[in-house]
């Protein structure tokens, strides 16, 4: 398992390199203009001739890019040429709301997703069973943003209610925090516990029609023991990759519902980051983001060990 561990991160260099000169590149191709767009319309072009020299912006691209590598051996994203800002110590500040909108929306997708496709498929071709399947064809039809305006709109309508504008840390104010975060979180949760949903179903289905199932209800096991003791664990290994998968992808989706909600995390800054063509933070962010696609990939495939010891890394 070392071994393979670490092939897989030599591997992910030469992703992460590809990556960071293509959205580099892109960003430099896309037109704006950081210097327009930091000092306002009102500017004279000297004054944005000044601030392109003071921030390497006329340097060719691939100086542009060897700098910005050398300052991240040092330990630091770069600079913002907008927000006049430590792209570094912003991602410190802002990541304990991304983590933590995170772990809620996986939470909710394992609360969710895991317990109602194990009772679909046990409840096969049943009532319960449609409705189950029903609902998660409802969650993998709705695009996260309508479904998170909607949370918004409709209680301020019906019961003039709205989550929290202020962020409050967890240890602080713990219900505050959750009746800020609870609604995104839920939010972003909806597709993906629908896609675990219907992956466990179709799992646990096909491992109740294996002989080792029927051998241990022969021996007289309680249906409960059969399905949380031989067929939970077994039916688990698809699921879990695609639960990492689904975490991964959380990451670029909470973009659009952190701006939606308001919630001042890493999506957000990369909004901003974006519509002000700040280059180095955009590449700091996707760094940043492209690392920990790569890194939650490695831990699930690493986990299936761990789930079936019949599995070898070679």
């Amino acid at each position: 398992m070392r071994t393979y561990a670490i092939r897989r991160l030599l591997l992910m260099v030469p992703v992460i390199i590809i990556v960071t000169i293509a959205v580099a590149g892109l960003m430099r191709i896309v037109p704006g203009d950081p210097a327009t767009i930091a000092l306002g319309q009102n500017a004279t072009e000297e004054d944005r001739e000044r601030f392109r020299e003071a921030y390497h912006l006329n340097d060719p691209f691939h100086v542009q890019y060897l700098r910005w590598w050398g300052d991240v051996f040092k330990g630091d994203l770069g600079q913002s040429v907008v927000q006049r800002t430590n792209v570094t110590e912003e991602l410190k500040d802002r990541l304990p709301s991304t983590i933590e909108l995170l772990i809620l929306s996986g939470i909710f997708t394992a609360l969710i997703g895991i317990p109602f496709g194990v009772i679909s498929a046990v409840k096969q071709n049943t009532p319960l069973d449609y409705l189950i399947r029903s609902f998660s064809i409802f969650g993998l039809s709705i695009p996260n943003f309508w479904l998170g305006t909607l949370l918004l709109l409709l209680p301020a309508i019906w019961w003039d209610y709205l989550p929290p504008l202020s962020d409050v840390s967890f240890f602080d104010d713990p219900l505050g925090n959750l009746e800020k975060y609870w609604m995104p979180a839920a939010t972003l949760a909806t597709g993906s516990s629908a896609t675990v949903m219907r992956l466990m179903r179709s799992s646990v289905v096909e491992i109740l029609r294996d002989d080792y199932i029927r051998t241990a209800r022969a021996k007289g096991l309680a249906e409960r023991t059969v399905i949380l003791r031989h067929v939970l664990k077994n039916a688990l290994i698809p699921v879990v990759t695609v639960m990492g998968l689904q975490l991964a992808t959380l990451v670029g989706g909470s973009i659009i519902i952190e701006q939606i909600f308001n919630i001042p995390g890493v999506g957000l800054f990369l909004i901003n980051s974006i519509v002000a063509r700040d280059y180095p933070s955009i590449q700091g962010l996707v760094l940043f983001l492209a690392v920990t696609f790569m890194l939650i990939n490695l831990l699930v495939d690493l986990s299936y060990g761990f789930l079936d010891p019949r599995i070898r890394y070679s």
